[in-house]
């Protein structure tokens, strides 16, 4: 069974980035929270950053709540996640042949 993911390029990086989540959920059958804790766990063992951390204190100055993609999106790392994202799902949502850069 052949799927096609062009459809990925012409998403906003946060669409990207919950369709990956929801891709992980997909692959290993588990809720789509834990493809987020995971994407934390390797964020954090990638870039020695906590993201739940940033983002609490991130509100906390700012006096607002979001959701992580809003806020990697406004701390301007969330092409950071995105290609933890890809290594999450083996890559399966990138183009074949192709280099992408984020």
């Amino acid at each position: 069974m052949s799927e096609d993911y062009s459809y990925f390029k012409d998403l906003t990086q946060r669409q990207q980035l919950n369709d990956l989540m929801h891709k992980y959920a997909q692959i290993n059958n588990v809720e789509y929270g834990v493809g987020w804790k995971e994407l934390e766990k390797r964020y954090h063992e990638t870039h020695g950053e906590k993201l739940s951390i940033m983002k609490w204190k991130h509100e906390q100055d700012n006096h607002i709540r979001m959701t992580m993609p809003v806020f990697l999106e406004a701390k301007g790392i969330i092409h950071k996640a995105i290609i933890i994202g890809h290594e999450m799902t083996g890559g399966m949502l990138l183009p074949k042949r192709q280099n992408v850069r984020y």
